[in-house]
């Protein structure tokens, strides 16, 4: 299934290792539908997580974050790149070389938890056939057992077994997103991509649904890849945070280093947006505020794709693309990151 001579390497705490990952999509016009471009949505990541933890990616909106999520589950076809996968039995696969029929198979093992409580689920079947089909689809036991199945399954996540002929209009957003939980648990993956998976709920309601993540990532031995914007829910739940721009990883740390002390001028702008609980608390903390808006992917900048945003630009940044490189103990992507005195948000 591998060819091994040719596998990058993979510790052996890794459960997942993305390596120069590329996703560009094409872009077509006049009556013959030539090519005349392409959008570089995702272009030369490559990051490792553990297994285990959860690895929070942040960014605004069109960096990128949610294609790296379905480039790692193949709901997208790559352009180029590769990525391993640790199996339950312990293979690793290189996932990115893989037929649509073995990537079946290798399914049960990764899911999805997705942003829209609402479009996510069919309105038309119950919560039976909604959490159940993932285990008809893959032929996982009788009628019966799929339905204690789904039952186990309601109760795991919070809700009650009684309401498995319900459809999804008489549940809340926040008893919708569960529903979406039980099914991505239904096949017991060990790998779980949760695409901004709370960011469409009351700031109460989406605690509460962070906090059953996290207990189920206790009690299943879960891994998540964990997308959002909200850098303080990012900071509750995450080990690790990668942050991307314009389809790159720009610094990837530790949660705790990184909120106290970023290196790349891009978190330290994302750090200067986080809500202070106290105004009065802190009043030394620099603000950074970046002016214009994220790039068009289809013809990013030369050199550094932030320099355009950055107060910190030099000529070597216009010219000279960076490489994501480790500086203290992280990655970061800046010619300049030992020479800047970022501004995070600690106390």
């Amino acid at each position: 299934m591998l060819d091994r001579a040719n596998m990058p390497a993979m510790d052996d705490d890794t459960l997942i290792s993305v390596r120069n990952l590329k996703k560009y999509f094409p872009i077509h016009a006049g009556w013959l539908r030539r090519q005349i471009g392409e959008v570089r949505a995702i272009d030369d990541v490559s990051l490792d997580i553990r297994k285990g933890e959860t690895f929070g990616l942040v960014g605004e909106s069109g960096s990128g974050k949610s294609t790296v999520a379905r480039l790692m589950l193949r709901a997208y076809t790559l352009t180029d790149g590769s990525i391993l996968f640790r199996r339950g039995s312990g293979e690793v696969v290189d996932i990115s070389r893989l037929s649509e029929r073995q990537m079946r198979e290798m399914r049960r093992e990764m899911q999805m938890i997705f942003q829209d409580p609402y479009s996510s689920l069919n309105p038309r079947m119950n919560l039976l056939e909604l959490v159940g089909e993932p285990l008809v689809i893959h032929g996982v036991g009788s009628r019966g057992e799929i339905r204690d199945r789904v039952a186990e399954l309601l109760r795991v996540v919070g809700l009650r077994p009684e309401f498995i002929l319900r459809y999804p209009h008489a549940f809340s957003g926040g008893q919708r997103q569960r529903i979406g939980i039980a099914r991505a648990l239904a096949l017991n993956p060990s790998f779980i991509a949760a695409d901004e998976a709370v960011s469409a709920l009351d700031v109460s309601v989406a605690a509460q649904n962070i906090n059953l993540l996290q207990d189920l990532q206790e009690q299943f031995g879960l891994t998540y890849l964990f997308i959002t914007h909200d850098l303080g829910m990012v900071e509750h739940i995450a080990n690790r945070i990668g942050v991307m721009y314009l389809g790159r990883l720009m610094e990837i740390a530790d949660t705790k280093a990184l909120f106290s002390k970023p290196l790349h001028p891009y978190t330290e702008a994302l750090m200067g947006s986080v809500p202070q609980p106290d105004p009065r608390g802190n009043r030394t903390r620099k603000r950074i505020k970046i002016t214009g808006e994220i790039a068009n992917p289809a013809n990013p900048p030369t050199g550094c794709t932030f320099h355009p945003r950055c107060p910190y630009a030099q000529e070597r940044c216009r010219t000279e693309v960076p490489a994501l490189r480790p500086v203290a103990g992280r990655q970061v992507r800046c010619h300049f990151a030992e020479d800047l005195n970022l501004s995070g948000v600690a106390a």
